[in-house]
């Protein structure tokens, strides 16, 4: 069971994230605007809702566990004075809360999990509780970090880790329970039944969170530097710092 309140208190302080959220969001806006998106579930949204930087849409979900990032939530809706008859936030685990999304009667275009699947105990009750609210036409965009990552394989030829899915000592504080590659994120979708549309990686990350942070506080690297990181995906597809899937049932 993953204990919220800590993971809170750890996120908001874990170097490089909020950097890494950005470049995870742009992925996210860019495979969104490739479907039909009038209504959309959020699952997980973290310190920065989707809704602050994506408006084209009629009705948006969140769902989260997190009192903190639920507080913030409702907070940065009051602040933008954005029409809250758009905007509903949920508090709780996505399985424990199918019955009262249901009954919102809102029918998902697009459902966003990002960054959650390799946090969970049990991915696949995640899966099922997703498949329970979607219909066919529901596209269910689903990312997380890449045991291919480029960091993580020169740490391997380093002799840090002896393998590319070994859990660092980061992970293990923040409550990271797997490591996917691509095949094992297929497959694990394989196993909930639902069907792969495409797939992709982002962001090109040499070093740890933790030296990427280091290298932009001393300046090593500045915001050319990351989104030249951004764009050079295109020459290592399989490298990314992060994997994504857009899935149906």
């Amino acid at each position: 069971m993953r204990d919220i309140k800590d993971y809170t208190e750890k996120y908001t302080d874990e170097p490089f994230e909020d950097t890494m959220v950005t470049i995870r969001k742009k992925t996210v806006i860019r495979e969104c605007q490739k479907y039909p998106h009038a209504n959309i579930l959020e699952i997980g949204c973290g310190v920065k809702p989707f809704f602050l930087d994506f408006p084209d849409y009629e009705n948006m979900v969140i769902v989260e566990p997190g009192e903190f990032f639920v507080n913030e939530a409702k907070r940065l809706v009051r602040e933008k004075r954005l029409n809250d008859k758009r905007i509903y936030v949920v508090q709780g685990f996505l399985e424990d809360c199918v019955g009262d999304i249901k009954a919102l009667g809102i029918e998902f275009d697009f459902i966003i999990l990002s960054s959650v699947l390799h946090e969970l105990d049990n991915p696949q009750k995640m899966l099922k509780a997703i498949k329970e609210i979607c219909s066919f036409n529901t596209v269910v965009h689903i990312n997380v970090p890449n045991a291919n990552s480029l960091h993580r394989i020169l740490a391997k030829e380093a002799g840090l880790i002896k393998d590319v899915h070994e859990q660092s000592a980061q992970m293990q504080k923040m409550q990271r329970r797997r490591t996917y590659d691509m095949k094992l994120l297929q497959k694990e979708i394989s196993d909930a039944g639902l069907t792969m549309k495409d797939s992709g990686s982002y962001f090109i990350k040499p070093f740890t969170h933790k030296q990427m942070q280091q290298c932009l506080d001393e300046g090593i690297i500045g915001q050319e530097i990351l989104l030249g990181f951004e764009k050079i995906i295109k020459y290592m597809p399989e490298y990314g710092a992060g994997i994504y899937v857009n899935v149906t049932k």
